[in-house]
């Protein structure tokens, strides 16, 4: 279970009372939705799992789908941030692999999370599914923009390629498997050389 406020007094605003429960309510969104799935995780079932009130919830959010809505958007924020901050490399192909590197570390590194918003997100309506594009697309002009690609023919090498990241990802999530997404860097590299042309120079 997530960590509560002790008790009593303590120094934090009200703000930041706030804010630490929705982090202990995002938290449980991955932990009882990874068990019970979107549609057979109630309210009720996220707060007795943060140990925040059901008044507390609704101040924060409107539904259990505004819930997911707000995990989604603050994990997209910090996922993006981090993979398409200026890579490191000489070639673009270098400066791909460390993107790439970053992304499966996130991945790999909270499994129950990352199946929340790759596979549980299929469950939440239109609403997810749409920022779930908007995430994808933004790996892809990210992509697109790292091998400063300008043909129809590349723009849609980078878009196939992203797709077949997040459906491996997918699938080694599915499976349980967090080792897995690791291991597809080098067979990624290797595609993406071939698909984009990117040799060493």
């Amino acid at each position: 279970m997530a960590e509560r406020l002790s008790a009593g007094r303590h120094r934090l605003s009200r703000d930041e009372v706030a804010a630490h429960q929705k982090q202990r309510l995002f938290k449980a969104l991955a932990v009882v939705m990874g068990t019970k799935g979107y549609n057979n995780t109630s309210v009720n079932d996220l707060i007795k799992h943060a140990g925040v009130s059901r008044a507390t919830f609704y101040e924060l959010f409107d539904s259990k789908q505004d819930c997911f809505m707000a995990g989604f958007a603050g994990m997209q924020g910090h996922v993006i941030d981090a993979i398409l901050a200026a890579p490191a490399g000489t070639t673009p192909l270098e400066r791909f692999g460390v993107m790439l590197d970053k992304y499966l570390g996130f991945m790999a590194l909270d499994p129950p999370t990352a199946t929340l918003y790759l596979v549980e997100v299929y469950s939440a309506g239109p609403d997810a599914m749409h920022r779930r594009a908007e995430l994808q697309q933004q790996f892809v002009d990210g992509v697109a923009k790292i091998f400063k690609v300008r043909s129809k023919a590349d723009k849609f090498a980078c878009k196939a390629l992203v797709a077949a990241i997040s459906a491996l990802v997918t699938t080694a999530l599915i499976d349980g498997d967090p080792a897995a997404i690791l291991a597809l860097k080098a067979p990624v590299l290797t595609f993406a050389e071939r698909a984009l042309r990117a040799g060493p120079g």
